[in-house]
């Protein structure tokens, strides 16, 4: 009876050990929902940054931080984004994945530096794959083959969402749109869109009047009645401001916070995103 009862008091330590071998933490839900494909069956990788959270201006709670000290791996875009957040990043025992450095991704330029939101092109979100599951397999060889298998169902599953947003999205015939912050250009040229002006590049600096104005000349100029916007953004207001009864208003969140953590919540996303952008066709 001894020899039982000190074997069941040491398995919950053994278990959370083995847990831990495997964990990841990740600064935003995107990166939550690509680790979640991988880490499938293993272990759930854990957000830093929740909806309550502004990645350019990260004020982490103690339970936040917790969350990185305790990862294995933390995977995070880079400071183009998660601003101010090298400091604590550079406190941690984990292995670190900066996105934005990784080989091989597509990146393009914004106010003269580079724009993070690199994970709207499913392209790079399976280079994103790539590197966490070889850095995983590195930490956790017990577990290389079902890395490597979730890997493979998650690189196979990207081909189909190409294929699935090339057919909802023909850009030839797709209607002109503007977008309030100029976020989304990798979704953008991956489907061959181009949105014809933007508010604002600077999601930190809302656009001034005399700007709300030029666009307002712009857009009845060229017939545009599409407009994707941030969640945050206030389109009552911006609709009474160009005095325009006919606009469509499309609300686009590139931190996928009410897409649920899952093994394919990353398409799930995608899928989402497509069909937003799609509603511009109504």
């Amino acid at each position: 009876m001894r020899t039982l009862l000190l074997i069941i008091f040491l398995l919950p330590g053994l278990n959370t050990q083995v847990f831990a071998q495997n964990s990841v933490a990740a600064s935003i839900r995107p990166l939550q929902l690509i680790a979640a494909a991988i880490t499938e069956e293993v272990s759930q990788p854990q957000l830093v940054m929740d909806g309550s959270q502004d990645p350019h201006h990260p004020s982490l709670r103690p339970s936040q931080r917790r969350a990185m000290n305790q990862a294995d791996i933390f995977i995070w875009i880079g400071p183009q984004l998660e601003t101010g957040m090298e400091a604590i990043i550079g406190e941690l025992d984990a292995l670190v994945i900066t996105v934005i450095n990784l080989d091989g991704l597509t990146v393009y330029p914004l106010n003269a530096s580079v724009d993070p939101h690199v994970w709207l092109d499913s392209n790079n979100a399976g280079i994103i794959a790539d590197a966490l599951a070889a850095n995983l397999i590195e930490l956790d060889r017990e577990n290389e083959a079902r890395y490597l298998q979730n890997l493979a169902r998650f690189r196979s599953d990207l081909k189909s969402l190409e294929n699935e947003l090339g057919k909802t999205v023909d850009p030839d015939s797709f209607p002109a749109f503007a977008v309030y912050h100029n976020g989304y250009q990798y979704f953008e040229k991956q489907l061959g869109l181009f949105h014809l002006t933007s508010f604002t590049d600077n999601e930190e600096v809302q656009p001034g009047i005399r700007r709300v104005m030029e666009i307002k000349s712009l857009l009845n100029a060229s017939d545009v009645n599409c407009i994707v916007v941030d969640p945050a953004v206030n389109s009552g207001n911006l609709q009474n401001q160009l005095e325009r009864d006919n606009l469509r208003f499309i609300s686009v969140d590139v931190l996928a916070h009410d897409i649920p953590l899952s093994g394919d919540g990353y398409f799930q996303f995608m899928q989402k995103l497509v069909a937003n952008f799609a509603s511009c066709r109504e």
